[in-house]
């Protein structure tokens, strides 16, 4: 068993309600009046002036976020590009990355070895004149230089997405930061499409510490499965996907029985065993026949199953409780060892494929059938109870050859 982690409480967050503006009934439509030429020509003579003023409007309010932007990237540093964006879109910006090119990969290597040299100067030097200064050494580079330096920035950059945070807190503002991020893109889909639902994140380590995050759409969402479903409880569902995960999401390690572990083996090999023959016939109804393989599979469908690494070829569900054997066969199936191949006309046609085994007793006469004997203390039973149990009706038992009675047979003779 994986080892106790303290249980902590789950963070369930709600959207805010999305106001979605029903479209009006459109009124009964009705032959407008036919304006004169020059009531045309005065109205759109107003609308342009209309559109004229207002984009001067628009050009003086820009203008001034403009020069705005230029004195923040003055005084704290950053481009103009930067605020501006922060002004229309809240500093919210999902574009995909830009591939790195050679020049900036260079730059970026000078930069850093510009750091690591200069580390305990504290000096703040300008990333433009460093290039500047050392524009000879990108000039002089090879092509094959150049595609080095790409492919290391390239792979700095995913390091850098991928990578694994080394403390607990940047784990914790890491996750916190996708979510808020996964939450305003639903959120704004709902708004957009129109949609609904949940999610639920855990950790799968004992690293740090870090609660069940949980989503609603809606809060009634929430309180809907609460009563609709049994059990329905954020906490315990989160806490129990989170044990699960850090355990590697290995259900062997909670199941307790051997029993219990060998009929979970034996459903997954049917489960993967359908979803093969699905995958390599089409058909989705379609189900695995063990007994008559031969003749449904084999020739029917012309596919046929190789690898199995068993020793009894049945349904899984009949297959001896022996754990070794089970996943040893399980594995084979994960591989890609043990899967369908699908035969051809001739081959099926040839009867290449072994057909099912012959009795030994084939066309011999075989002795009439003899019911089992039951044991003693069942017969004692249904010698108290009846031979058709309990509450059972008694039979009736006939006579062999009934004969008519005398006195009967001599008063009918003298009628």
């Amino acid at each position: 068993m994986p080892p106790a982690t303290p249980f902590v409480a789950p963070t369930v967050s709600y959207a805010p309600t999305a106001v979605v503006a029903a479209k009006p009934i459109a009124p009964t439509k009705r032959k407008a009046v036919g304006a004169s030429a020059q009531d045309r020509a005065n109205t759109a003579a107003r609308t342009k002036e209309k559109e004229e003023a207002v984009g001067k409007e628009l050009e003086t309010w820009y203008e001034g976020c403009v020069a705005l932007s230029g004195r923040l990237s003055e005084m704290y540093g950053k481009k103009p590009e930067y605020y501006l964006r922060l002004m229309f879109s809240g500093g919210y910006s999902m574009q995909k990355a830009r591939g790195p090119n050679a020049y900036n990969a260079w730059t970026h290597q000078l930069a850093m070895e510009h750091n690591q040299e200069d580390a305990d100067s504290g000096d703040a030097t300008n990333l433009v004149d460093l290039a500047r200064e050392h524009a000879d050494e990108y000039a002089a580079l090879t092509a094959t230089e150049k595609r080095q330096l790409v492919k290391s920035f390239e792979d700095e950059r995913d390091s850098r997405a991928m990578g694994v945070r080394v403390n607990p807190r940047g784990c914790k503002q890491d996750a916190n930061a996708v979510f808020e991020k996964i939450e305003k893109m639903i959120t704004g889909l709902k708004c957009r499409v129109g949609i609904d639902g949940f999610y639920c994140f855990f950790k799968n380590n004992s690293e740090y510490q870090m609660r069940p995050r949980w989503f609603f759409t809606t809060p009634q969402l929430d309180r809907y499965l609460g009563q609709t479903i049994k059990r329905w409880d954020v906490e315990m569902i989160g806490g129990l996907g989170e044990a699960f995960s850090i355990a590697g999401c290995d259900i062997m390690s909670f199941l307790r029985t051997s029993r219990a572990r060998c009929d979970w083996l034996k459903s997954e090999i049917r489960d993967k065993i359908t979803i093969m023959l699905v995958k390599i016939t089409g058909q989705k109804n379609i189900v695995m026949q063990y007994k008559t393989y031969d003749k449904d599979i084999v020739i029917e469908r012309g596919v046929e199953l190789v690898g199995w690494t068993h020793e009894v070829f049945t349904c899984p569900s009949s297959l001896p409780n022996a754990l070794e054997p089970l996943q040893k066969l399980l594995q084979a199936i994960d591989d890609g060892q043990c899967h369908f191949k699908r035969l051809s006309h001739s081959e099926v046609a040839a009867g290449e494929v072994a057909g099912r085994k012959e009795r030994v007793d084939k066309g011999k006469r075989r002795g009439k059938y003899r019911p089992r004997k039951k044991p003693a203390a069942q017969q004692n039973e249904d010698e108290e109870h009846g031979d058709g149990g309990e509450g059972s009706r008694p039979r009736k038992r006939l006579r062999k050859n009934p004969q008519p009675e005398p006195e009967a047979q001599s008063s009918s003779e003298s009628e």
